[in-house]
This record gives C-alpha cells, structure tokens and sequence, in this order.
C-alpha cells in the first residue's frame, strides 16, 4: 500500500481559489508521495484514495484564518443531481466501496479573492509558504 496521496482542489483562473496547487507545486520537490491536481473533487477519485494510507485535500477556504490540517468529518448527503462533490462524500464513498481504511485530512487555506485572474492576492504568499509548512511538518515521517 503506498503512503499518501495529496489532492489540490480549486480553480487557478479564480486567484486565490487556485492557492492549493501552489501549494502543491511547493510539496512536490519532495519526492516519495503521489500528487494530484484537479478543478473539483469528484466520485471517481474514491477509487484512487482506496490505495492510499492516506490522503490529504488541499483547498482554498474563505472562512479560515491560517492553514489548518484537520481530519475529514462525516460526510454530508450531496446533492444527487451534481458531479462534484467534498471531501467527506469522496472518502465516504471511497470507504464504502472500495474499502479504504486510511486517515483522510482536509489542509484549509485561507483565501479572499475568486475573481477572475491566474495570479494570487500579494497577500496569499505568505500564506502558501505556511500551509506547505504544515503539510512538509505532517508529511515528514513518510520519507
């Protein structure tokens, strides 16, 4: 069983929707974890995170005031007439049929801006270089 999967979530043409890919940019000079980087998180990424120890979902989050790493709480019921879905319904699922026994985390990053535009807020650096922080510091023990 490999390690931990990392999935970036969010928009990188809604500024700072797009923070969990950098972020992600950042974690990936680090070898021995498998990363993604999707618009939205969707049902079929339950079968992927099946293989995983772990996974982590990196996203942007308008309520948050600093990058927390938190455990995915329970799902919700989704709405059955849409694709995308949140963390808790993709791990649900993912445990439900394919088995997956593993932590599951949530690394919400802070975010203000979702207008339209490929680059961060000024003020959203330092906030990037924090949650990779977080996440190098959790991810330590995988190497």
């Amino acid at each position: 069983m490999r390690t931990t999967l990392l999935i970036a979530c969010g928009n990188p043409l809604r500024r700072d929707d797009g923070v969990a890919h950098e972020v992600l940019r950042i974690i990936a000079r680090t070898p021995c974890r498998e990363l993604r980087s999707v618009q939205q998180l969707v049902p079929e990424l339950a079968a992927e995170i099946a293989g995983f120890e772990r996974v982590v979902f990196l996203d942007a989050d308008v309520r948050s005031m600093h990058p927390a790493i938190e455990p995915v709480r329970t799902a919700m019921p989704g709405s059955p007439l849409t694709h995308a879905a949140n963390p808790a319904e993709i791990v649900a699922i993912s445990r439900s049929l394919f088995g997956f026994n593993g932590e599951a985390l949530v690394c919400r990053i802070p975010a203000r801006d979702f207008s339209p535009g490929e680059s961060l807020a000024p003020d959203q650096l330092q906030t990037m270089y924090e949650a990779a922080s977080e996440l190098e510091r959790l991810l330590e023990h995988d190497l």
